[in-house]
């Protein structure tokens, strides 16, 4: 079982869609239902309808949602928000993704249950959140190009997001705090407290510094850390702040490897230093005074 996540990031989202991807693909869509309308995008009967017969081709995913590929060119966009979660239950096994329930979620479907995909074997998938901020939009293939491109700037992991790429966004955004910049989506997606803090430790800046204040040297730092410090979340199957196992049932995540994220008040791993806090755009971050300049 995968029950994990607090403010899911991008390696959040990835692990989230691959374990899912390994029990619904392939499944095909008997009936849908929903009791929240903002969740959607358009009237319920219209879902019920469209989704009919539908069958899953892939899940993909998109900065911080996952994209459910249908056949016939329809596809779902998922965001999971805060509090959401994605729980598949069938075949004897439940895999679930997002935010931890701490109460009511001992079975499927639950209180907190706001959507429900049946599919033809009898098997579900759950929708659940508590606070109701997450959202399942239904859209046709064009629609969903223009939606994925609007103010949404380049997957960090791809081949084609290249140092040149993040200099040139710098150079957009040279009063931005370099935390800031880091967790705003029109400049790279997917990054948010966690890996920001991560990153800026990775380079050794301060992340309440200024972008026009880096060095070349530390751009290219901090270019690497991007990349490195995404990739090794995912490896670890994400940060998880509560119980996690990851879908095989076994213990493991990035956690473990956190630097400064939420240690403020303890040593630092490098120079024994203490780990301290301040407060950016709202944001609360951590750092190394000894080791970040």
């Amino acid at each position: 079982m995968l029950r994990c996540f607090v403010m899911p990031e991008l390696p959040e989202v990835e692990t989230v869609r691959r374990g899912l991807a390994k029990t619904i693909v392939g499944k095909t869509i008997a009936g849908f239902t929903c009791d929240t309308k903002k969740m959607m995008n358009r009237p319920l009967s219209f879902y019920q309808k469209t989704l009919k017969g539908l069958k899953v081709l892939a899940l993909d995913r998109r900065a911080k949602m996952i994209i459910i590929r249908l056949s016939k060119e329809w596809n779902i966009l998922v965001h999971l928000k805060m509090t959401g979660q994605l729980v598949y239950c069938g075949d004897h096994q439940s895999v679930v993704g997002g935010h931890p329930i701490k109460e009511g979620f001992e079975k499927d479907p639950n209180r907190f249950t706001h959507a429900t995909f049946t599919f033809t074997d009898k098997s579900h998938l759950f929708f659940n959140d508590v606070r109701k901020f997450g959202w399942l939009r239904l859209f046709r293939g064009d629609e969903l190009i223009k939606v994925l491109d609007h103010d949404l700037g380049p997957e960090p992991l791809e081949e084609n997001y290249t140092l040149e790429l993040f200099q040139n966004a710098l150079k957009r955004r040279p009063n931005n705090r370099i935390k800031q910049f880091l967790m705003d989506n029109k400049n790279v997606v997917g990054i948010g407290n966690i890996y920001s803090d991560e990153i800026c430790y990775f380079a050794r800046v301060r992340p309440d510094r200024r972008v026009k204040a880096l060095k070349e040297s530390e751009i290219k730092l901090l270019f690497k850390g991007i990349k490195h410090i995404l990739a090794e979340a995912i490896k670890y199957e994400g940060t998880s702040i509560s119980d996690y196992v990851n879908a095989m049932g076994e213990a493991g995540a990035y956690t473990k490897k956190l630097r400064v994220y939420g240690r403020y008040d303890e040593k630092c791993f490098k120079c024994g230093g203490v780990v301290k806090r301040l407060k950016i755009g709202g944001r609360t971050s951590s750092f190394c005074p000894r080791c970040q300049k």
